[in-house]
């Protein structure tokens, strides 16, 4: 473990904006984890296809893969807070009650929140890593357990969001990581964002993995394309140059974009490299663990 990184506990939530490859380093993650003797449970919500896609290119195969779909979450924490499953099914099928729900979003986040807490409870020796929501909503679900603690001063509902907060969402029983690019607006968002997360959530994040830094092209090599294509001599050579050249320019923007903008930052960044195809999860979980961040 690296000095810069603090060990991760049992449950860690892997948020990020759209798009920055969130759903690829928590299978790594997990993909790291099953190397040890107990494995790793993968949780996604919706209908789980971005997680399940990577899942089938990993070859050892022990990754437990949970999807939680919210009127299915819902439905599970229901027969607790209504104290029979006669009265639950009946009152989640009233249509006031379905309205109701539609109207008010939390009520499902917190349902399947406390269907993480589970699936952490049900398997005490694995890593159970979370697809979270993009980084802004996944803020505002974060603090749902908290307001819904505050709002629900008694009862089965309070203790429901009282769960939540102390076995799920407490420093010592989840970690949070975040994947961003190395782009400079994309860097400053996320900075603020986990300075967010620190502040409404009460956890700040343990990793902050910047995903798809271009890599250096080999010594000599742009060098080398310049003195061929001023010559003239291969065809080609200059749109191979002006690859190279792009390339070179976006390494030397990222670098200037990690060095200027994280500079005081109390998060040292995990770099993965960019790959010209998409990687699987063993090649993810290897560049986590050569950074020390798994």
């Amino acid at each position: 473990m690296s000095p810069g990184h603090p060990p991760l506990a049992q449950v860690v939530l892997v948020t990020g904006k759209g798009g920055v490859g969130k759903t690829t380093v928590a299978v790594g993650l997990a993909a790291a984890a099953d190397a040890s003797a107990d494995g790793a449970v993968v949780v996604e919500f919706g209908d789980g296809e971005a997680g399940r896609r990577l899942l089938r290119r990993h070859r050892r195969g022990r990754i437990q893969h949970e999807v939680i779909a919210p009127q299915e979450a819902v439905a599970r924490c229901a027969v607790p807070l209504f104290g029979s499953a006669l009265l639950a099914k009946a009152v989640l099928g009233n249509f006031a009650f379905k309205r109701f729900l539609r109207a008010t979003p939390a009520v499902r986040e917190l349902a399947m929140l406390e269907c993480v807490r589970l699936v952490a409870a049900q398997h005490p020796g694995k890593r159970v890593v979370v697809d979270m929501p993009a980084t802004g909503h996944g803020i505002a679900w974060l603090r749902v357990a908290d307001q819904m603690r505050t709002f629900a001063s008694s009862g089965p509902l309070h203790a429901l969001a009282d769960r939540v907060c102390t076995d799920l969402l407490a420093p010592d029983r989840s970690s949070i990581v975040v994947v961003t690019l190395p782009e400079r607006l994309v860097l400053q968002e996320t900075l603020e964002l986990c300075d967010a997360m620190n502040t409404q959530v009460g956890l700040f994040p343990s990793r902050l993995v910047v995903n798809r830094f271009p890599t250096a092209l080999p010594a000599q090599a742009l060098d080398d394309v310049r003195a061929l294509a001023a010559t003239g001599a291969v065809p080609g050579i200059d749109e191979l140059r002006a690859v190279m050249e792009a390339r070179h320019a976006a390494l030397a923007e990222a670098d200037a974009s990690l060095r200027d903008v994280l500079h005081g930052a109390h998060i040292p960044p995990v770099v993965l490299p960019a790959a010209s195809v998409d990687p699987t999860p063993a090649e993810v979980a290897q560049w986590l663990s050569s950074e020390g961040a798994a």
